[in-house]
């Protein structure tokens, strides 16, 4: 019981010795009070970190997410060349004409016995708008396709009945202005 009792005041007094502002809230008697001003410079600073961390961690949920979609249309976009589901495979485009434009090329892709994820790294977010994400991107097909090799590649993404599809790959666009197979 006393050792409990000892445990209770040792957490009161610890937490009486924090303030909301992150310094002390006592001072050592060795000290003048005068040198407690200089005790709020971690705190700014610390909280100027504290920002920028977020602000880069953000950044990095971002990029994280974009590599999640592209990452998925691009699985399910296997799955349905592999399965020579051609129905699944048009689903996966945000118009019609990246749609008729790659579906010359659906039986022509060489598997490898089987299909793997695609290795994928997002280099760099060229455009990030509500209904639009181009990005530069390094694919790594060497495990899904006969002579592959890694390669990279600006993809467009556009959200097209509250989906994400593919609209354009190469240089030239990226969400800006009219979409070059529009006509």
């Amino acid at each position: 019981m006393r050792g409990m009792l000892t445990r209770l005041i040792a957490l009161m007094i610890i937490a009486a010795g924090c303030s909301t502002a992150g310094t002390p809230a006592t001072v050592p008697a060795s000290i003048p009070e005068s040198t407690t001003v200089t005790t709020t410079v971690p705190s700014t600073t610390s909280s100027s970190t504290t920002t920028t961390t977020a602000a880069t961690t953000t950044t990095l949920d971002r990029r994280s997410e974009i590599e999640a979609i592209f990452q998925d249309l691009e699985e399910r976009r296997l799955q349905a060349l592999y399965e020579g589901d051609r129905e699944a495979f048009k689903a996966l485009f945000a118009n019609e004409e990246y749609m008729d434009r790659s579906m010359i090329l659906f039986d022509l892709v060489d598997f490898l016995e089987v299909w793997h994820p695609p290795d994928l790294l997002v280099v760099n977010v060229i455009a990030d708008r509500p209904g639009c994400i181009a990005a530069r991107i390094n694919w790594d097909y060497s495990g899904t396709f006969v002579d592959a090799s890694p390669a990279t590649d600006v993809e467009v993404v556009e959200l097209s009945g509250g989906e994400w599809g593919f609209s354009f790959a190469g240089e030239g666009w990226a969400c800006e202005g009219p979409h070059p197979l529009s006509g």
